[in-house]
């Protein structure tokens, strides 16, 4: 089974679900960096923050496990 377009799919998905935790993240240390607009539309969309990190952690692991069942 050829996984190598697999993997280039989770390798590309992961830094857009890190990048989307990040943004939540710096929100919820409420560092200034939003809009008040930008900071409402945050606030009113906590699923996306959790569908990110939901995704992430699966998406991370599974890039070594191809890697490794690729080398047998």
């Amino acid at each position: 089974m050829d996984t190598r377009p697999l993997r280039i799919l989770l390798a590309a998905n992961t830094p857009v679900f890190l990048l989307v935790c990040a943004v939540y993240l710096l929100h919820h240390l409420d560092v200034g960096l939003y809009r008040d607009d930008m900071a409402s539309w945050l606030e009113n969309n906590q699923w996306l923050m959790w569908t990110a990190a939901a995704l992430t952690v699966p998406s991370a692991l599974a890039i070594p496990l191809l890697s490794v069942k690729t080398q047998r």
